[in-house]
């Protein structure tokens, strides 16, 4: 586990929310193949206990991440 530098809580993952939009076929009764399309305006790593964002960055997410190991 990592310490979340804001609340000091022991993690293991980070919570990311990215801005987009969901594509689906509609066939007239239902919604099949979902697609998301990052628009790339959000992208962020947050604590999934204080949930202050850490990072906007996936490799520096992926960094902080590895120190558990």
């Amino acid at each position: 586990m990592v310490i979340c530098p804001k609340c000091k809580e022991e993690i293991n993952f980070l919570l990311n929310f990215q801005s987009g939009e969901m594509r689906y076929d509609f066939d007239g009764e239902h919604y099949e193949d979902e697609t998301f399309i990052p628009d790339c305006s959000v992208n962020e790593y947050e604590c999934p206990d204080c949930r202050e964002t850490l990072f906007t960055d996936e490799n520096k997410a992926r960094e902080f991440l590895e120190l558990r190991k």
